[in-house]
C-alpha cells in the first residue's frame, strides 16, 4: 500500500468518524438515538395498525423491526448525503481529496447505526421462538454489500445535482417519505393489488427489503430477489458514478 493511499483510508476514517461523533453532540442520549428512532418508529406503526386498525399478522414486531433498520439506513444515507457537497463547501476548496469520500463517509456512519441495531433484532428473533441459521453469517454481509452499493449511487446523483439546483434537498425529503409508503414496510408486498404491484418492483429498495425479511424471519436467502437487487444496485452506481464524474468537472463554479 503506497502512502497516497494510506493517506486516503485515513482521511475516510476521519470523515466517518466526525459523522458518528457530530451528529449527536450535546445531546443526553448521543449514539443510542440511531436505535431508538427506528424503534420509536416501530412502536407507532405497531400501534396504528396492530391496535387501531386490528392488523393481523403473525409476529409483526419482528416483521416491521427487520425492515425498518435497514430502511432506516437507506433513507438516513440518502437525506444527509443531499447537502455533503454542499456543507463542507470550506474543506473542498482547502484541502484536495476525493469528493465522493464524503459520501462514503456519509453512509458508513449510518451502516454503524445497522450494525448496532443488529443485537435488538436477535433479541427479537428469540423472543418470537426463532433462532438464527447458518446462512446468516454469510447472508447478512452480502445484503449490506448490495444495499451500500445502491445506497452509494443514489446518493453520489443527489449529493452532485444538489450543488446546482438547491431545491433537490425539499425534494428528496419529500421523495423518501413517498418512498416509505411504496416499499414493503409495514405491509406484504404480496398484499398490494396485481395492478399496482409494479409500481413497488421498480423501487430499487423493494427486492432488498424483502431479502432482509427473509432472513431475519425464515432464516432463508431469496436468490432471485438478492439477484434483481444486485442488478439494480450496479446499475444505479454506474448512472451515478457517470453523473457525478460529469458534474464534478463544474462543481468548483457553484460552490
Amino acid at each position: 500500500m503506497n502512502k497516497k493511499t494510506r493517506q486516503q483510508i485515513d482521511l475516510l476514517k476521519i470523515l466517518v468518524k466526525k459523522e458518528i461523533t457530530l451528529k449527536y453532540k450535546r445531546t443526553y442520549l448521543g449514539f443510542l438515538w440511531s436505535l431508538l428512532n427506528p424503534l420509536l418508529t416501530a412502536l407507532v406503526l405497531f400501534i396504528a395498525f396492530r391496535i387501531f386498525m386490528r392488523f393481523e399478522m403473525e409476529n409483526y414486531t419482528l416483521f416491521l423491526l427487520a425492515a425498518i433498520f435497514p430502511w432506516s439506513w437507506f433513507s438516513a444515507s440518502v437525506t444527509m448525503s443531499t447537502n455533503t457537497l454542499t456543507g463542507n463547501i470550506a474543506l473542498i476548496k482547502k484541502v484536495l481529496f476525493p469528493k465522493h469520500f464524503l459520501i462514503l463517509a456519509t453512509i458508513i456512519g449510518q451502516l454503524v447505526n445497522l450494525i448496532f441495531a443488529l443485537p435488538i433484532l436477535l433479541v427479537f428473533v428469540y423472543y418470537y421462538g426463532k433462532a438464527p441459521a447458518l446462512n446468516w453469517l454469510y447472508g447478512i454481509p452480502l445484503l449490506i454489500v448490495v444495499q451500500f452499493i445502491v445506497t452509494y449511487g443514489v446518493a453520489l446523483v443527489i449529493s452532485m445535482v444538489n450543488a446546482f439546483f438547491r431545491d433537490m434537498e425539499y425534494i428528496i425529503n419529500v421523495s423518501v417519505g413517498m418512498l416509505f409508503w411504496m416499499t414493503p414496510i409495514i405491509y406484504l408486498l404480496e398484499a398490494v393489488p396485481e395492478k399496482y404491484r409494479v409500481l413497488l418492483v421498480i423501487n430499487p429498495v423493494t427486492y432488498l427489503i424483502q431479502s432482509w425479511r427473509d432472513i431475519f424471519l425464515n432464516n432463508t436467502i431469496n436468490w432471485h430477489n438478492i439477484s434483481i437487487s444486485l442488478v439494480t444496485a450496479v446499475v444505479v452506481l454506474l448512472a451515478g458514478t457517470f453523473i457525478f464524474s460529469r458534474l464534478n468537472r463544474r462543481l468548483d463554479e457553484v460552490l
